[in-house]
Order: structure tokens, then sequence, then C-alpha cells
């Protein structure tokens, strides 16, 4: 990250003591104050109110999003803008809890880079899943690669949409024909302007996006199929993606039929 290491160096440290309370695995650690400032606008507005010293050099974490792993991730990427998980511990699931935790302390940048590493693994994970599923009959090993992920899957989608938020605007009303004589164009242009401006969570997008377009990897699992019936969320989040991939293949075909609906005239301008 950009930042003068000198003056970092001068800035005071904190102490974040990370676990429950009255647990024996509290961790502490010691972070510069002016790297906590600048990397979360939670610090930042703690640091920088008018709460005692006292209660800036000693900050307690310890709600269930507060690990000691999304932590150590969080102290990585904000002293060296870049970190990754332990050779021993699945990536996802030390992603997602990042991700949470970069909710809570309002680390923009810090969610951003783990919701990219977060779909780069996933992607491959999941492509390498529907090769095999497409091109040779299944094995223990590629049951037992599955059954893992699935697993972890399944993890992902209860932690992700039972810690965030989900930004969306109801006004399917705006996707709805006003009367049987609304020209179709303009209905599939309202349904997209819908789709398109409907804010959704970056992690819940991935999750229900990649659920949508595996289904050989997907199908069968007890446990996704249950989290689709009991997070209502997620199960609207899959419909929507589908909903947008239709509506798409629906416009290129009348792209290609009805060409003259769609001609775009370009603009002259003086450059």
């Amino acid at each position: 990250m950009d930042f003068a290491l000198s003056e970092v160096l001068k800035s005071p440290t904190v102490a974040l003591r990370v676990g429950p309370p009255e647990s024996s695995e509290v961790a502490t650690y010691h972070v510069h104050e002016s790297v906590l400032i600048r990397s979360s606008h939670y610090f930042k507005q703690v640091l920088n109110s008018t709460f005692s010293e006292n209660v800036k050099k000693e900050i307690t974490l310890s709600s269930p999003v507060d690990t000691a792993q999304a932590c150590e991730l969080f102290f990585d990427f904000a002293y060296k803008g870049k970190c990754e998980p332990s050779k021993s511990s699945s990536p996802l699931l030390c992603y997602g809890e990042a991700y949470l935790f970069g909710e809570k302390i309002q680390a923009i940048e810090f969610k951003d880079y783990i919701y990219t590493q977060a779909k780069a693994e996933a992607d491959q994970k999941f492509r390498d899943l529907d090769f095999l599923f497409k091109t040779i009959k299944p094995t223990d090993t590629l049951s037992q690669a599955r059954a893992e992920l699935l697993e972890t899957w399944g993890s992902l989608i209860e932690m992700i949409y039972g810690g965030t938020y989900d930004n969306k605007e109801e006004i399917l009303e705006v996707a709805t024909p006003s009367d049987a004589t609304t020209p179709f164009k303009d209905h599939l242009d309202n349904v997209k302007s819908w789709l398109e401006t409907s804010k959704l969570d970056s992690f819940r997008g991935l999750l229900s996006q990649t659920s949508a377009q595996y289904p050989l990897v997907i199908a069968g699992s007890p446990r996704i199929l249950k989290l689709a019936r009991c997070i209502p969320e997620f199960a609207a989040d899959i419909l929507n993606y589908q909903l947008k991939s239709s509506v798409e293949e629906i416009e290129q075909a009348q792209v290609f039929a009805l060409p003259h609906l769609y001609a775009v005239t370009r603009k002259k301008g003086p450059w």
C-alpha cells in the first residue's frame, strides 16, 4: 500500500484484544494507529472520537465475527496491501470470515480484495469439478472433492447470508407492464433496468450466481437445497440471476430477429 513506513513508525500503537472476554484464547495485537485509521472507517471513528486515551489505547473485539484468523488477514492487508490464508486452513471459509470482519469494521478496500480472492478461488474449484463431471465418470476422488466443496459452500451460505445485508430496492412494479399494450422492448428494458439497479452484496452475489452457474456440481446436495428453502434471500438471488440470464438470451434473440428496434445511432460531436 502507498504509505511512508517512517510515518507509520511514528504513530502510536493500539492494543486490539480479539476474542470472547472470558476466553483463554484472547489474542492481543499491537497495531499502529495510523494504519487502523487509514484502513477502516470503524477504527477511524473510534480513534478520532472524544473517548479517553485509555479507551483508545486498548480496543476489545469480541463479537462472533472477530476471529483471530480474520483479524490477521486484515492486518496483513492493512500493512502490505495483500493477504492469504494459511496453508492448513480452508481458503474459502477464511475469506468468508474475513469478509464479515471487514463488513463490521467498514474496511471497504479490504472487503473488495477479499471478495476478489474468494471469487478466483471459487471459480477455479467449481470449473475444475464441472469439467470432470462433463468429461469423465465420477470417481471416489471426485465425489470426495465435491462433498468437501459443497460442505464448505453450505457453511459460506449460512455465514454470509446470516451476517451481511441486502441493499436491493424492491421496485418490481417497474418491471411489470402497465397494460397489455406495453411494447415488448419497453417491458424488456424495464426488466433489465430493475435487474441492473438492484444492489446485491458482492459475496452474496458470488454464492448465488456460482450456485446457479454450476448445477451439475450443486445438484443432489441436500444441504444446499435445504438452505435454498430456509433462506429466502438466497433462493431469490439465484432466481434473480437466472432471470437476468434469461432476459439477456431473449434480448439477443430479439436483436437478431428485429434489429431495427435496437439500432443505435452514433451521435456526432466535435471530437
